[in-house]
């Protein structure tokens, strides 16, 4: 029978959890105690696939953050297939973390958490992306660092539903970046810089007209840098994965180009108070 070598407790844990996840996402691919994939030695209590491009793995235990997970997590991230990663534990180990600082390491690292009381109810504590989605939100503030706060709280926004949908984290990420472009060549335009008829163009055309002049003649790396990155956003955020293994580089490209969208809106900003220009960017 399967968690026969566990405790009776952590046994009813691991029961109830998986009533809950085939209840949640269904019993396709369904694996106890068994290998999720060639690379990754972590077996997990049990792992099901909720869609064709996802594995959800669950590891019960009695201690918070076990060792199991921390070995699993770098092989996890790398894998060609996207896996989302639960911890799940008794209502009252979850309770006895000092502070949560256990708790708060599992989310920093990406981990859901599932706890169980001891009438059995299943509570999704804190919700699993796969892990190589995951941007935390300490990283997040860190890249953010240096950006006036109205531009923080747009990206903040952004990775909200960036855990939800890597695409559609990416397409809001890009539309702030795109909104600095228009920034800048409104202002441009109203000085003469450019004609109004570009600044109120395409993007493309707007980043190619402000770095041919010489006014921003020391800024052409950060519109480079804008054209590149919006030309790329576009394309990852838009392609439709075909396979698990598509699927994971997706999420990888969204990732990078989330965080890299960032330090593009870093140097747009730079760019606007270099030329004393007021940041006002308008986003959907």
């Amino acid at each position: 029978m399967p968690f026969d070598t566990f405790t009776q407790r952590l046994k009813d844990v691991a029961t109830n959890s998986l009533a809950y996840c085939r209840r949640q996402f269904g019993s396709n691919g369904l694996l106890i105690e068994a290998a999720i994939g060639p690379g990754i030695s972590w077996r997990p209590t049990f792992a099901i696939r909720p869609t064709s491009s996802l594995i959800l793995a669950v590891e019960v235990a009695d201690n918070l953050y076990p060792e199991a997970l921390k070995g699993a997590a770098h092989d996890i991230s790398h894998f060609d297939f996207p896996i989302a990663v639960y911890q799940a534990c008794s209502l009252e180990v979850y309770q006895s973390d000092p502070g949560q600082a256990r708790i708060n390491l599992l989310r920093q690292h990406g981990f859901g958490v599932l706890t169980v009381d001891h009438a059995g109810i299943v509570t999704t504590q804190h919700a699993a992306i796969p892990l190589a989605q995951h941007i935390s939100k300490g990283l997040l503030d860190a890249e953010c660092a240096g950006l006036n706060p109205a531009i923080r709280v747009k990206f903040n926004a952004a990775h909200l539903t960036y855990q939800v949908n890597e695409g559609q984290g990416l397409q809001q990420a890009g539309q702030i970046v795109e909104g600095l472009v228009v920034c800048i060549a409104k202002q441009a335009a109203k000085e003469g810089v450019i004609t109004p008829g570009v600044a109120s163009g395409g993007l493309a055309d707007a980043i190619d007209a402000l770095y041919a002049t010489k006014k921003f003649a020391q800024q052409r790396a950060a519109l480079g840098a804008a054209r590149d990155f919006i030309k790329d956003y576009r394309n990852t955020a838009s392609h439709a994965p075909r396979s698990a293994k598509q699927a994971a580089e997706k999420i990888r490209r969204c990732r990078a180009g989330f965080l890299d969208g960032i330090r593009v809106a870093k140097k747009l900003r730079e760019t606007i108070q270099i030329h004393g220009y007021r940041t006002k960017v308008y986003t959907t």
